[in-house]
């Protein structure tokens, strides 16, 4: 049976956050410093030969591990110190050596600790002697006797406490299972204490903000509900300015557990990574309250470089796979750039802004604007920049180049329609070449048409020869509008010559010719009237006030019709300097030519003469023409140029 014989209070060294009243014994929160502070005061308690009696082992065990500052931070972010007092046990009593020796030494394993429960042998002081033979068969009387002890008998939990805390046991005891245990007297070997394993904490970690980090293959879904088996729903995932892409979630840091002998665990530490070491091009880092976040600095096109882990924004899209149904699908773009690294199959659309095309095509191309420069072949499909230039570094076979609104730039052409307000061609077969300025090096079999063209060599492919139409303006319409002014104009001058002979009919009348006499010297003041006089003057305009009117109105309709002519005159003159600008500058320059080559004047409009298709514009072209619209031309050199009237 265990003692309950009270301590000396003063005796452990206590200090003030240690009170015993009448109710049992508190520790007073707010003057404990730390956990370590009690367990040195519990270590006083048990190695003097006390222990605590009616103990609280779960508040006892909070009070050992979970007063440190991070402990009390993690349950109470709040507040890292707690108020208040704490009961932990009744009263702190003797423990009899011959007590605790009843308590064998535990076995620890894997922060596990088992005990041996069993029936004691217990010395009892007897008045009575009692006989037993020594070692030599020799009687001789003791005073004590020896009896079995349960373990319920025997041992106490709030003792077994005190005993293995002697023995190197401070922390983990299950309290439910060494009591159960004594109560039911069972014998056995019982886990009775574990330690406590340490929170390992988290990791910080990466969360997506936005859904469009990731590609999507499935078909394009139309406005009307229907889907586009040609192109995929979102290839190239573009984001806006501001858009928050990525969120770093911080590390979050565990809590120490405890071992058997009441020594902390402490946690690995988290890993940790720097978020700017994952922002690439186009993004920036942004700290709110709600988190650290990668965000857009700029609108444009979401790239993650695997081999540098980075994610970025670009202007420009790079992309690898080339142009395939198996790949991107027809691919529609509204961003600043796109560069293609391989093949664009036949059947294929690419449309965007500013395309660089590095692998051969054999599908469409189609830009905005911009440039478009093909670095290697376009061969079977076209390409289009509807406000740019073109440039395709390669062969153009059998196929279409329409920049009617930029240069187009290409190295060596066969069997193909080219258009641009500008073409500048290294060596074209069989082509079509349309545009304002034209520039061939070398020209086999192929019909030009525009308004500057030089061409290096010329000459015929096989049997198709090199036609050369030098276009030039339109004029009829300017020729009819002239005459219809001039007609106008000769309307006029007789309109004009009849009113002056009505006003000269009116005027040659005696007494309007007086007044209006008079009334000029007046305005003058060459005279001056008497009173009498300026009635009888009076009086005569009153006499002849219709002639007058009739008079003012004459002079009104002249001057009508006169400002009328003049603003006749000057359209025709108007129209006769835009004729002369539209010829300016008109010439045709072949420095080696062919007498197979053929060479027209033709009157058309370029803006309807280029948007043709080929067939309909080669016809047009190869046409011959009025006989008087042929330009001579012999071997060698030839220079044609529009006369300026």
């Amino acid at each position: 049976m265990q003692s309950d014989q009270p301590a000396h209070f003063n005796e452990f060294g206590v200090s003030s956050f240690v009170v015993k009243t009448g109710d049992g014994v508190f520790v007073d929160l707010a003057k404990l410093e730390s956990s370590e502070q009690f367990s040195l005061f519990a270590e006083r308690v048990f190695s003097t030969g006390y222990f605590f009696s009616d103990l609280d082992y779960k508040a006892f065990l909070e009070l050992l591990s979970e007063y440190t500052p991070e402990m009390i931070a993690a349950k109470n972010p709040s507040a890292v110190k707690r108020t208040g007092t704490m009961r932990f046990a009744s009263n702190i009593v003797v423990f009899p050596p011959e007590r605790l020796r009843l308590y064998r030494d535990a076995r620890i394993s894997s922060g596990k600790a088992e005990y041996l429960f069993e029936s004691l042998l217990v010395d009892r002081t007897v008045e009575e002697p009692l006989y037993a033979e020594n070692a030599d068969g020799v009687p001789e009387v003791v005073g004590v006797e020896q009896r079995t002890v349960t373990v319920k008998d025997a041992l106490s939990f709030d003792e077994f406490v005190a005993a293995m805390w002697m023995k190197g046991i401070r922390f983990g005891i299950d309290a439910d299972v060494v009591k159960e245990v004594i109560a039911s007297g069972k014998t056995g070997r019982f886990t009775f204490a574990r330690s406590l394993p340490p929170n390992d904490g988290q990791d910080s970690s990466l969360k997506e903000e936005t859904n469009k980090l990731h590609r999507d293959n499935s078909p394009r879904k139309l406005r009307d509900g229907r889907f586009d088996l040609r192109q995929f729903s979102n290839r190239f995932p573009q984001i806006r300015e501001g858009e928050r892409l990525l969120r770093k979630s911080p590390r979050i840091l565990g809590t120490p557990g405890m071992d058997l002998s009441g020594k902390p665990i402490e946690p690995p530490l988290p890993e940790d990574f720097d978020l700017s070491a994952l922002a690439g091009e186009g993004t920036r880092i942004e700290a709110t309250a709600e988190g650290e976040f990668i965000v857009a600095s700029i609108s444009g096109f979401l790239n993650i470089d695997t081999a540098t882990n980075r994610i970025a924004v670009m202007e420009k899209i790079v992309n690898y796979t080339g142009v395939s149904m198996k790949t991107t699908g027809d691919i529609s773009l509204d961003g600043e750039h796109f560069e293609e690294h391989g093949e664009v199959q036949e059947n294929r659309v690419v449309e965007g802004k500013n395309i660089t095309l590095m692998a051969n095509v054999y599908g469409k191309v189609v830009s905005t604007g911009g440039k478009v420069l093909l670095k290697r072949n376009l061969v079977g499909g076209s390409a289009t920049n509807h406000d740019g230039d073109i440039t395709v570094e390669g062969l153009v076979s059998n196929t279409l180049v329409h920049a009617r609104h930029g240069t187009v730039s290409i190295k060596r052409a066969e069997n193909s329609l080219i258009v641009g307000a500008r073409a500048v061609v290294e060596s074209a077969k069989n082509c079509t070449i349309a545009g304002e300025a034209i520039e061939i090096e070398i020209s086999e079999g192929c019909a030009v048409a525009g308004k500057e063209i030089h061409i290096g060599i010329s000459h015929s492919l096989k049997d198709i020869q090199t036609v050369v139409s030098v276009l030039l303006p339109d004029l009829s319409g300017f020729k009819a509008r002239t005459a219809e002014i001039g007609n106008r104009i000769d309307e006029i001058a007789l309109k004009i010559e009849e009113r002056r002979r009505k006003y000269a009919s009116i005027t040659e009348q005696q007494e309007v010719r007086s007044y209006l006499l008079i009334a000029g010297k007046l305005q003058r003041k060459e005279i001056l009237l008497t009173d009498e006089q300026k009635g009888n003057w009076q009086r005569l305009g009153a006499k002849i006030a219709p002639e007058l009117k009739a008079i003012a109105s004459v002079n009104s309709e002249i001057r009508a019709l006169q400002e009328e002519q003049k603003e006749l005159e000057e359209e025709i003159a108007a129209m006769e300097q835009e004729g002369k600008e539209a010829s300016r500058g008109i010439s045709c320059s072949i420095d080696s030519v062919a007498k197979d080559t053929m060479i027209w004047k033709r009157h058309a409009d370029p803006s309807t003469l280029f948007d043709l298709p080929l067939k309909e514009l080669r016809a047009r072209l190869l046409a011959p023409g009025r006989p008087e619209d042929r330009l001579p031309l012999g071997n060698g050199k030839y220079f044609w140029e529009c006369p300026a009237d």
